[in-house]
């Protein structure tokens, strides 16, 4: 058990006829004992870099986040849309409660006139499915395009009137994997800044016996 105390020390003099009187006061301004002076150290250190690694990864999720999507349109029964050549998940974003949209039918066709890519929904494929508080995502399909352009889009399936503003489609590019790791890394450094942080105050607030 190691401890460390300050100590103040305060001289007042005071004057009596030819003589001097010197007095002194002495005051304790802090006591604080600790098991080990290296694992508070270390608790210190680790804590700070947990703390740094977490916010990186919570900024480059956020980042991510928003550069993964290269296109997005409104739910309409057809338009164009700007596709660079790659591969890319096909989603719709839609309110979360009372959406019909597991009966649609997206055509993806190259322009000027080229290959038809044919997608609909899967309940397998929606396993990627990201919810939020009033709307979901959900992965309608993989596509890999062999050039880029301009690709219309047709959507078989929509009753008439039924277009709505709160409906888009999102083509992306694949995040499942890296959204696993930086869920995975978020959490791994946020326990590792909890232990950081408990294992410092086990140091400096030790159990009396």
């Amino acid at each position: 058990m190691q401890s460390c105390q300050a100590t103040l020390g305060v001289v007042f003099a005071e004057t009596r006829g030819d003589a001097v009187i010197a007095t002194g006061l002495r005051l304790t301004v802090t006591e604080m004992e600790f098991r080990s002076l290296p694992l508070l150290t270390v608790a210190g250190i680790s804590f700070v870099g947990f703390a740094v690694l977490l916010t990186c990864v919570v900024v480059a999720l956020l980042r991510s986040n928003k550069r993964q999507f290269v296109a997005t349109g409104r739910l309409v029964a057809e338009q164009e849309f700007d596709l660079p050549a790659m591969s890319l998940l096909l989603l719709l974003e839609v309110p979360r409660f009372g959406s019909d949209f597991r009966d649609l039918q997206f055509e993806l066709i190259g322009q000027p006139a080229d290959k038809v890519i044919t997608l609909s929904y899967n309940l397998f494929g929606a396993r990627g499915a990201v919810y939020g508080v009033t709307t979901m995502r959900v992965p309608i399909g993989r596509l890999t395009l062999q050039r880029s352009g301009r690709y219309l889009v047709r959507v078989h399936g929509l009753r008439a009137g039924a277009e709505d503003t709160r409906s888009r489609i999102l083509f992306s590019r694949p995040y499942l994997g890296r959204m696993i790791v930086q869920i995975i890394a978020i959490v791994s450094f946020a326990i590792g800044l909890l232990l950081s942080l408990l294992l410092g105050l086990w140091q400096v607030f030790p159990p009396r016996s």
